[in-house]
């Protein structure tokens, strides 16, 4: 059984409402470089006690040397966090990997990433709700009346698809797996291998692409309608050429980051009741 304050290290409108929500379940909870204020390096020294339990942004790192800490102007390093740890902290991160997992590991420093399976789920239902507040944004026609093309069939298109479908919108969906095709088609969707977007894709409306990995190239986006806009849901390295885009003057809307920015209350109450249990269990040993 552990007595662990909470330190909130970095993050966006997200952590904000992470804070909020862990304050109000009982927890010490204090944030550094969650506020243009509260980013003076010695005051994470002084917040960080021999158990505190430290949580990190989703992700934990975008350059994979220093915090993700849009709110501040200042950086913090990697090194910094965990030159500050012991081996009776703990950390919680989405997305720990490369230097930081390293780091980690070499210091024998407990950690728990909160951006496993059943977070990804929720994850991928609120960035679905967010491409919706997207189209919304940058079409000029009732919604059923266009015509959407989802590239790739993961969590994210599936949910957006869902979403799309429900609003009595036609969706086409491009995909590899047979399938995923199959299960799409069961949905309510038409669905093709993902190599007749090739031919097909001058018959849509907005082409949402999911797959991280270039699939629409010049030959695509040459045979785009004058109007068609492109959603780019996909992290790094995209599936847009984006330079071929901007010499073919199409409307490439990047949307990166969707659950921080249109549902960031709900996104960071997830967080929060994971590590909520977490720490009770600690506490029930």
């Amino acid at each position: 059984m552990k007595n662990r304050n909470i330190v909130i290290v970095g993050g966006d409108k997200r952590q904000k409402y992470l804070k909020a929500y862990l304050a109000d379940k009982g927890f010490e909870t204090d944030s550094y470089g969650l506020f243009d204020w509260d980013d003076d390096s010695d005051r994470l020294k002084a917040l960080i006690k021999p158990s505190s339990a430290v949580i990190l942004p989703l992700p934990a790192t975008r350059n994979g040397k220093t915090v993700n800490m849009p709110f501040s102007k200042k950086e913090l390093p990697i090194e910094r966090v965990v030159s500050l740890l012991g081996r009776e902290n703990i950390v919680f991160g989405g997305i720990i990997k490369g230097e930081l997992l390293s780091r980690l590991r070499e210091s024998d420093i407990p950690f728990e990433d909160y951006y496993d399976s059943e977070f990804i789920e929720k994850n991928a239902v609120l960035t679905s709700f967010g491409a919706l507040k997207i189209l919304l944004e940058h079409i000029d026609f009732a919604l059923p009346m266009g015509r959407y093309a989802i590239t790739g069939y993961g969590r994210v298109a599936r949910e957006t698809a869902a979403v799309l479908s429900a609003l009595s919108c036609s969706v086409t969906v491009f995909a590899r797996s047979a399938s995923q095709r199959e299960d799409a088609e069961i949905k309510g969707c038409r669905a093709y291998p993902i190599e007749r977007l090739l031919t097909d894709a001058g018959n849509f409306d907005i082409i949402i692409n999911t797959v991280p990995s270039q699939i629409i190239g010049a030959e695509i986006i040459k045979k785009l309608g004058r109007e068609a806009k492109i959603i780019e849901l996909a992290s790094a390295p995209y599936g847009v050429d984006f330079e071929e885009a901007r010499k073919n003057s199409t409307d490439v809307i990047k949307a990166f980051g969707l659950p921080g920015k249109y549902t960031p209350k709900t996104a960071g109450e997830i967080i929060g009741k994971k590590i909520e249990d977490y720490l009770q269990g600690e506490e029930s040993e």
